[in-house]
């Protein structure tokens, strides 16, 4: 293992955090016929005459197994979460005079002052700010974890999944938190490194690994909430020219609320550029100009949790998208873009399918998908009285990469696509199945160990004719 740690980029903000002037760090081959049948000319035709991708494991061979991913980036996932929200409580609470109760009748005033919070706090630095990221130097692992230690008893960790609180009681606690245990694990295995400035967002350089992650964060607000039922379709967002659709005839379209995510403008960019591009630009320089990376063959992973999830799957297509056009936007990015998400609800129709399939069959982009069986969120065709509340047609939407179905008691199913009914995820556990607790647990079942010592391309493979 190599311990140089370079930081979690966090180059720029999103989501509801843009609308609310938040500043959050978190520690981010399928061939195509053609109308007549024929493979495309970069393909072959197998044996049963389907398209088969030319893009060969032979390609593949030093690649990591299923089984590292799945655990780093799950951890980096559930990471987003926890330092998000111990950034936001840092600067609502700062300096701030508060209240706790001294007995039945009496309660006494307090100042919020804690210590040395420039360890995970930036804005207050000398140093000039990149126009590509937010923060003004590094946050490293080991500054999280000292401020954590120095600071505890201003917090409240959630047990089982949820918010961080601000404890008004300013209770002392000696023993660690969950969030600092990951932090130590991280670091000795090299899976967070930190450096630059984002909001709902990070990018993980892991040096070990040869790895640069972008991790989305997923749902935490009724913004987030309002963004998540817009099921409305964008037709132009990821389409807006003829050069960006490859399958001819068709009407792709996004999911509305992840797409405005993604294509709003970032407050404060100098550039007024989007989302998107900003980050885009954060990466695309880290893969030409960090030392450490540059010209080393660094892999790039898009991860993330329900919403985060989302714009995982559309950001690493756009990636992927400008990567088979040769845009000079992502010319540093490796030619593959692999996503892995976890809860993934369905971002688009058919048609952004045929576009997201067209993409894996050039070899551009991979999206291993796992969803726990009872969880409603990864499924199409949302039935009452959770409809109710839905704008668009969900009806209209599918799912896209590999699947892996994680079961409470059996192991993990495998195949291509996988779409499900939200009518068939239904339970009354539907909700706890979602939780990334319940995916630790999930992951975790010795039965699946075997399906995760596969790549990603044999995983691809064991998918199946994975052509319609």
């Amino acid at each position: 293992m190599r311990y140089t740690f370079i930081s979690i980029l966090l180059c720029a903000a999103l989501a509801a955090s843009v609308s609310h002037g938040q500043e959050v760090v978190s520690a981010s081959d399928v061939p195509v016929a053609d109308e007549n049948g024929v493979c495309q000319n970069d393909n072959t035709a197998a044996a049963d005459g389907s398209c088969r991708s030319n893009y060969s494991l032979s390609e593949a061979v030093q690649e990591d197994t299923v089984d590292v991913v799945i655990h780093a980036l799950l951890k980096i996932s559930d990471f987003v979460y926890s330092f998000a929200n111990v950034r936001r409580i840092v600067k609502a609470n700062e300096g701030q005079t508060r209240k706790k109760s001294t007995g039945w009748f009496s309660s006494e005033k307090y100042t919020v002052a804690y210590d040395t919070p420039a360890l995970i706090l930036t804005q207050d630095g000398a140093q000039e700010r990149s126009k590509h990221k937010l923060f003004k130097y590094v946050v490293t692992p080991d500054a999280i974890k000292l401020f954590m230690e120095k600071n505890r008893k201003w917090f409240d960790e959630p047990e089982g999944g949820g918010d961080w609180k601000f404890d008004k009681t300013v209770t002392e606690k000696t023993d660690p938190f969950l969030l600092e245990a990951s932090v130590v694990e991280a670091t000795q295995d090299d899976e967070f490194s930190t450096k630059g400035g984002g909001l709902v967002y990070g990018v993980v350089v892991n040096l070990t690994r040869k790895w640069i992650t972008i991790a989305f964060r997923g749902t935490i607000g009724s913004t987030d909430i309002a963004t998540d039922r817009d099921f409305r379709l964008d037709h132009e967002s990821f389409f807006e020219s003829e050069d960006d659709i490859f399958v001819s005839g068709g009407k792709p379209g996004t999911h509305m609320g992840f797409t405005t995510y993604l294509m709003d403008e970032k407050k404060g960019d100098q550039d007024g550029r989007k989302c998107l591009d900003r980050i885009l630009t954060c990466v695309n320089e880290e893969f030409k100009s960090n030392p450490d990376v540059a010209g080393k063959d660094f892999d790039l992973y898009v991860t993330g949790h329900s919403l985060g999830c989302g714009l995982a799957n559309l950001f690493a297509f756009k990636a992927a998208q400008l990567k088979a056009k040769d845009d000079e936007s992502v010319k540093y990015l490796p030619k593959k873009i692999t996503a892995l998400t976890f809860a993934s609800p369905t971002v688009g129709n058919d048609d952004y399918n045929k576009e997201f399939q067209y993409l894996e069959k050039k070899g551009n982009l991979r999206h291993i998908r796992i969803a726990n069986e009872g969880d409603v969120v990864p499924t199409n065709n949302i039935i009452p009285p959770a409809s109710l509340a839905i704008k668009g047609n969900t009806k209209l939407y599918t799912q896209n990469g590999v699947n892996l179905h994680l079961h409470a008691d059996k192991e993990v199913e495998v195949d291509y696509r996988a779409t499900k009914s939200c009518w068939s995820q239904t339970s009354l556990s539907s909700l706890d199945n979602h939780m990334v607790t319940e995916y630790y647990k999930r992951v975790e079942l010795l039965a699946n160990k075997k399906v995760y010592q596969q790549t990603v391309e044999e995983l691809y493979n064991a998918a199946g004719d994975f052509t319609n």
